[in-house]
């Protein structure tokens, strides 16, 4: 049976450990995935926010007089009835690139909107200092366009990738077409299309690139808005944000336009589970796709392989600080590989955990059984023995009372006689009645004693006179050594004369030919101040092993020892001696060595001590 439950526990740890691997790897590939569409729709709203702006200026039609740009403050003023950010747009320009006059700028004030509605148009101004650097970039992105002109088709060889790249943007036709994103601002911005110079032939026409319509964005309504609404939109949980969400700009140092926690986002994160470039370039090789899952399994490429994402691109390429990226970390347990390595090692704790109660109970129901098998054969033997030694006086009793009535005892001498026997085994039977009653009620719990002061010359002498036709008929010489003045102590007088008598008696069993006895009570120290007193019984007699005085103190247990030796006894005498000490709050302790006997020693604590002690109590409780 332990063998067979080794092996089933084994078996079950084999089993719990590879699908708690298997668990883990579906776990990590289900998280990564989650977390991918997550970053895809808070990024499709992300940019649906901005595209609604690109999508309500859009005009077809070419636009040449400054009358005709009050269609623009018309569409302006129509989104921001509708969006949900309408103070997403700090301002809103027409830049006019002039190399000989220098850069003229008209300016859409959206609160003249709350002012004056019809009063909403499109006024001459200077540029505010977060602009000033503008007109140089978009200089510099017209003299590309004009190249494309200057060059006739785009598809000639000569037109160089990068400005057929640039180009392609703008004439690619659609609301967004065109759209740049410009980070340091941030604002978005597209060239002007003049309807003449649209790519339709793509001919051979100049293209003159001289207006561009700026958007201004508030970037605090992006920080404080924006972002923290599409965090809580994507990455909520039950008990709040399940990942720590930042956005951050470059990243030597990072500037944080917005972080879930103060901590996060500031430095650069080691250990992200997840980052996006919002505009501009990639930073992974699944083509369309700015996101990039860390501690995902190799080869899972997750949903952002096979969908599409749309970003407005940078207005010029400048390197990583002018980046914008979603960054994303795990709240428990830190990053996600973290937080499922973590999950699984608790899976497997509690696997384990289960499995070693599992053990445990299977060890406990072996050590039960085991215990309950030795306990039936003890509780056999203790029915043999005391068989046996019912046996005896029963016989002694019969065949005196068979001599009786069959006239065999005659005169006054020999029923006399026969009478003592008959007696002395009626009390052997009472006695061994009487101790196995007794051990009854001490295991029941139904055993009452009463307690006095008592003499501790007392106990001896009602032991000994108890025993003392046993010592006679046994030939065993007593040698009794009692200090003088000894104190009392408390306890039960029957209890005690009992626990010794059972003492004497195996003293007499286990003598062997030395045939000798000593008692010998003292008082002895106890700890630091307290003090008992030790009555000790020994002999001289065969001993016992030390490997079986662990038992000797359990109920029915006889050594192999002296059962070869075909020694009468109930394996009943040590045990009651120990529960009545106990009961008096002392101890039975025994000292033994095969050949040279054994000393039983009861441990007792003394009146004076038990008297000093419910003084104290008695002083600690009294009122003061």
């Amino acid at each position: 049976m332990v063998i067979l439950a080794a092996i089933v526990v084994i078996v079950l740890a084999a089993l719990q450990y590879r699908w708690s691997n298997q668990v883990s790897e579906a776990t990590s590939i289900r998280l990564a995935d989650s977390l991918q569409m997550s970053m895809i729709n808070w990024h499709l709203d992300f940019f649906r926010d901005f595209s609604e702006i690109c999508v309500a200026m859009h005009v077809d039609s070419g636009i040449d007089a400054p009358e005709d740009w009050n269609q623009y403050a018309r569409r302006f003023a129509e989104w921001k009835k509708t969006t949900a950010h309408p103070d997403l747009v700090s301002a809103v320009y027409v830049l006019r690139i002039d190399e000989a006059r220098g850069p003229e700028a008209l300016r859409l004030d959206p609160d003249a909107l709350a002012r004056d509605p019809a009063a909403l148009r499109f006024e001459s101004g200077n540029l505010p200092p977060n602009l000033a650097d503008l007109p140089e970039e978009l200089r510099q992105a017209n003299s590309q366009l004009t190249s494309a002109s200057s060059m006739g088709k785009i598809q000639d060889p000569r037109f160089r990738a990068s400005d057929r790249e640039f180009a392609d943007r703008f004439y690619s036709g659609g609301p967004l077409a065109g759209w740049e994103f410009e980070s340091s601002i941030p604002a978005l911005v597209r060239p002007i299309i003049h309807s003449e110079s649209k790519i339709a032939d793509r001919g051979n026409s100049n293209l003159h690139r001289t207006e561009w319509f700026v958007i201004a964005l508030n970037e605090k309504i992006i920080q404080d808005q924006l972002l923290p609404d599409l965090a809580q939109r994507y990455f909520r949980g039950t008990e709040g944000l399940d990942y720590q969400v930042a956005v951050v700009a470059g990243n030597k140092p990072a500037r944080v336009l917005y972080t879930s926690d103060a901590d996060f986002g500031g430095q650069e994160v080691m250990d992200a589970d997840g980052a996006m470039n919002i505009f501009g370039r990639l930073q992974n090789d699944v083509p369309a796709s700015p996101i990039h899952i860390f501690h995902a399994p190799s080869e899972n490429k997750g949903p952002a392989a096979s969908v599409g994402i749309t970003w407005f691109p940078l207005l010029r390429e400048k390197g990583d600080e002018q980046d914008w990226r979603l960054v994303v970390r795990h709240r428990r347990g830190g990053a996600l590989g973290a937080f499922v390595a973590d999950s699984r090692r608790r899976d497997l704790a509690i696997s384990f955990g289960v499995l070693f109660l599992l053990v445990i109970s299977i060890a406990i129901l072996i050590i039960t059984s085991t215990r309950a098998q030795r306990l039936a054969k003890l509780q056999m033997d203790f029915v043999t023995a005391v068989s046996h030694e019912l046996r005896t006086p029963l016989t002694v009793i019969s065949s005196a009372a068979e001599n009786i009535a069959h006239g065999v005892v005659e005169g006054k001498s020999q029923l006399e006689q026969y009478g003592v026997v008959i007696g002395n085994q009626a009390r052997k039977l009472f006695e061994m009645v009487e101790q196995i009653l007794l051990f009854a009620a001490i295991r029941e719990g139904h055993q009452r004693y009463t307690l006095r002061p008592i003499d501790v010359t007392e106990i001896l002498d009602a032991a000994l006179s108890s025993t003392a036709g046993l010592v006679r008929t046994a030939q065993f010489h007593v040698e009794r050594d009692v200090e003088q003045n000894l104190p009392q102590i408390i306890g039960d007088f029957s209890a005690l004369s009992q626990c010794l008598q059972n003492l004497i008696t195996n003293a007499l069993k286990y003598g062997s030919e030395q045939r000798w006895i000593g008692i010998q009570a003292r008082l002895a120290e106890h700890g630091r101040s307290a003090k008992e007193i030790h009555i000790s019984v020994s002999d001289r007699g065969i001993g016992i092993d030390s490997g079986e005085l662990p038992h000797i103190f359990e109920p029915f247990y006889r050594s192999p020892t002296v059962m070869a030796a075909q020694i009468h006894g109930t394996g009943l005498g040590l045990p009651l001696a120990k529960s009545i000490v106990k009961a008096m709050k002392g101890r039975l302790t025994v000292r033994s060595e095969p050949g040279r006997g054994s000393t039983f020693t009861l441990h007792l604590p003394c009146l004076e001590q038990s008297a000093h002690k419910v003084e104290e109590k008695t002083a600690e409780t009294a009122p003061s």
